[in-house]
């Protein structure tokens, strides 16, 4: 690391310039994905709290288009393996609060149906998010019926709406609809499983793959992956561009190195552990500025503040800023020890 530290020293202008490039990179990256994350968590929060082993859909995974006959109930709960059938009703609606009105998701369960955060469904009336700060007995018009406010919860979310929680009863007044939208699947899933669901046209789905029933999500995150696909791209390019014009000017300091008996390894290792140096230095303080940032973006905007979401995009960063500087500094092994005595 002889040559390497003498060059960082000596041009810290040009490799401060770099590192800056993947500070600044790696916060878009770590902002994204924890923004991608919180968007995703503002789609499904709900779907995974309640945290079945299956989502039933029928005819196909689609929570608009939905809805369960009485007699898919039925045979699903006379299917092996499966140890409980839940039916879950899903509309979106509007919650008129006096001269307020908010959107809301209502979510229709049996009564006495545990509501994840805390509570069960009540016999009658609505329980609200917490954020909404109604208190309890104010009287809440949803899809044209009026019932009280019997509770709140904590918030979940849905198609990014906030949860509203109701008996079954209920939820078909508000949401007019004659039938549940899904059932829940609880037990070990078994062969018997998928013949349940051919002979009934219906379509047993794991959480994960009922996000797919909403379109909004796939949309969106699709969009999103496809611009941290960009800016990782767009990394690689820029770290194998500035490496390659580096190595290309130290090519004179490389010779001499060969020249005085330097192994071909030596100064590979050399150049890659310069890259490394930089690559590291670049990405650690961009995750910290990131972390910090998201900190407070949280507050505003649904962001998903995690490990995963800053350890992933700075370790991917650096994972392809090292490719990208194995394959622009691979040349120096080449290079002829003879420059060194040209001119």
């Amino acid at each position: 690391m002889f040559l390497a530290l003498r060059d960082i020293r000596r041009a810290r202008g040009r490799f401060s310039l770099l590192g800056a490039v993947v500070a600044l990179i790696v916060i878009l990256l770590v902002m994204l994905t924890g923004l991608t994350a919180g968007l995703g968590k503002q789609n499904t929060s709900a779907l995974e709290a309640l945290n079945p082993t299956s989502y039933v859909f029928h005819p196909e995974v689609d929570f608009v288009e939905s809805q369960i006959p009485e007699g898919t109930l039925a045979a699903w709960r006379d299917t092996p393996g499966v140890d409980e059938v839940t039916p879950l009703g899903v509309a979106q609606t509007s919650a008129q609060m006096g001269e307020q009105t908010a959107a809301v998701a209502l979510f229709g369960l049996p009564e006495g149906h545990e509501i994840p955060g805390g509570g069960a469904i009540p016999s009658e009336g609505v329980v609200l998010p917490e954020t909404f700060d109604v208190p309890t007995g104010t009287h809440v018009t949803m899809g044209g019926v009026n019932v009280p406010v019997v509770g709140e919860a904590p918030e979940e979310y849905y198609s990014h709406l906030p949860v509203a929680w109701a008996n079954m009863d209920t939820w078909k007044q508000m949401a007019h609809s004659p039938s549940p939208t899904v059932l829940m699947l609880n037990g070990k899933k078994q062969d018997a499983w998928e013949n349940t669901a051919a002979d009934t046209g219906s379509v047993a789905a794991s959480v994960k793959e009922s996000f797919g029933g909403l379109g909004a999500y796939q949309s969106e995150r699709g969009s999103l992956l496809s611009i941290q696909g960009l800016l990782y791209g767009i990394s690689a390019l820029v770290i194998v561009a500035f490496l390659s014009v580096w190595t290309i000017q130290r090519t004179r300091d490389i010779a001499v190195l060969r020249a005085l008996g330097a192994s071909k390894s030596y100064v590979l290792r050399d150049s890659l552990g310069q890259a490394a140096l930089i690559l590291s230095a670049g990405a650690v303080t961009g995750a910290a500025v990131a972390a910090l940032l998201g900190w407070f973006a949280r507050r505003a905007v649904p962001f998903e503040l995690s490990v995963s979401t800053v350890a992933l995009p700075t370790v991917g960063v650096l994972a392809l800023g090292l490719l990208g500087a194995w394959l622009a500094t691979r040349k120096v092994s080449a290079i002829d020890p003879q420059l060194a005595l040209s001119n």
